[in-house]
């Protein structure tokens, strides 16, 4: 369930969606926080190279105690807390500054170099940028600025960042979840479409928007093959309907005429051959009998003859009518159902396609004993209807033709056969919008499924 899950292409499009918000999102607050880091330590670093410049002019024009004293300046100042200096004796010695002593890694010259360090009477080592400098008469110079901004800002921007995460993944979800539920609604349309010309229904189409946006052109596109369809497969039925209903007639004048032929023949062999000939027009007669109702279900008429009825008192029925026949072939007809299924059916269609069904276990599955006629809910929308045989069972790959117009698996049986018994219980399962299902039985024989929804379809 997971997997099919995953693979869905609008689930596969919206985590798309949201992993790329997200690593957007992602990279434009790294880029804010390394901008903004930078900048402070641009700050930092000119402040210092200021107060150095500062210094080294005090004391080229006012000499070294003058230097000493802007330096003890300097850090009276309560605006500039942050603010590092150190002058260095040319014997090494500390002179002034709030620095205990000259950091023993850091060399006279230094453009700019980030290390953690103790200020005079602080409790524990700051973070500090520094600059040192070389003075006239061995003296050198260190300025910084503690850059306890940054740390502050490391602090901030890693919380902000979280947060900012957590808030643009929850709107990238939220955006998702409506791109998807969009796609999906617009998709439905075309789904539902679909359904109905799959149960029958050729004049259904695709609900259009008028928005004029890829969609709804697609759906003009699609609404038109479906007129195009709908007149061939309209033509194309009416021919059909038509030959069959002009046939009968003619079919019927022409076994009468037999059977008064019939009537008067005295030659015994003529009489073979009239006899045959009657049967052979009751075949076809049978067989345009067929064809009318199949192009009927096809067309929907009897649909406003559903009604809702128990499948269980219907079973039984039809094992009753069947029973002496079944006993004639070696077979004992089951029925299997819950007797407060219910569904909503054209009841005799749904006689007619179980008859069929029959007819075609008692003549293909020779050398089996049983028939079972089965129902069950297999979903909360659809119930199952299956007649089930023990016989040999049709061979895996001759399942799919089994129910093409006009197909015989097996020629030499049922010689009054036409191929379209199994045609026919489809199309009475497209006309409810269900589908027919043949699949092999276990260990052997062939299990052909009714799958039809709960409620009838819409007309």
């Amino acid at each position: 369930m997971r997997a099919r899950f995953f693979q869905s292409t609008i689930v596969r499009l919206t985590l798309a969606l949201v992993i790329a918000q997200v690593a957007a999102l992602a990279l434009g607050l790294t880029i804010i926080h390394r901008f903004t880091q930078a900048t402070i330590i641009d700050d930092a670093r000119i402040a210092a190279e200021v107060a150095r410049d500062d210094f080294a002019e005090t004391q080229r024009q006012q000499g070294p105690e003058a230097l000493v004293q802007a330096i003890r300046d300097r850090l009276t100042r309560r605006d500039d807390r942050n603010f590092v200096v150190l002058l260095k004796a040319p014997d090494g010695t500390r002179v002034v500054g709030n620095l205990s002593q000259w950091p023993a890694t850091v060399s006279d010259h230094e453009a700019w170099r980030e290390i953690r360090l103790f200020r005079q009477d602080a409790a524990e080592a700051e973070p500090i940028g520094l600059i040192t400098t070389p003075l006239p008469g061995g003296y050198a110079l260190l300025t910084g600025e503690v850059l306890e901004a940054q740390v502050q800002l490391a602090r901030a921007s890693q919380a902000a960042f979280l947060f900012a995460l957590a808030v643009g993944i929850t709107i990238a979800g939220i955006v998702a979840a409506f791109v998807a539920w969009l796609l999906g609604r617009r998709i439905d349309v075309f789904s539902r479409a679909a359904s109905a010309i799959v149960s029958g229904r050729l004049d259904a189409r695709v609900e259009r928007d008028r928005t004029g946006d890829a969609f709804d052109r697609l759906g003009v596109s699609i609404n038109a093959m479906l007129d195009r369809i709908e007149t061939l497969v309209g033509e194309l039925r009416m021919l059909t309907d038509s030959m069959a209903h002009d046939l009968r007639s003619p079919v019927a004048r022409m076994k009468a005429k037999l059977e008064q032929a019939l009537g008067r023949a005295r030659d015994p062999e003529t009489t073979a051959a009239l006899a045959g000939a009657i049967d052979e027009a009751d075949s076809l007669h049978r067989l345009l009998d067929t064809a009318l109702e199949i192009s009927r279900a096809e067309a929907g008429i009897g649909r406003d003859q559903f009604t809702r009825f128990a499948l269980a008192p219907l079973l039984e029925d039809m094992a009753e009518v069947y029973g002496p026949l079944a006993e004639d072939e070696g077979f004992a007809i089951a029925v299997a159902a819950p007797a407060d299924l219910e569904v909503v059916a054209h009841r005799e269609m749904l006689v007619r396609a179980l008859s069929n069904l029959i007819d075609n276990a008692l003549k293909y599955a020779a050398g089996g004993t049983q028939i079972r006629l089965t129902a069950a809910r297999e979903a909360s929308d659809a119930i199952d209807l299956a007649v089930i045989d023990d016989g040999p069972g049709i061979p895996a790959d001759r399942i799919a033709e089994a129910a093409r117009r006009f197909v015989r698996l097996d020629p030499a049986r049922g010689g009054s056969g036409a191929g379209l018994g199994l045609s026919l219980v489809e199309t009475i399962a497209h006309m409810h919008g269900g589908r027919m299902t043949i699949t092999p039985g276990q260990p052997h024989g062939t299990v052909v499924t009714l799958r039809l929804p709960v409620v009838a379809p819409a007309a």
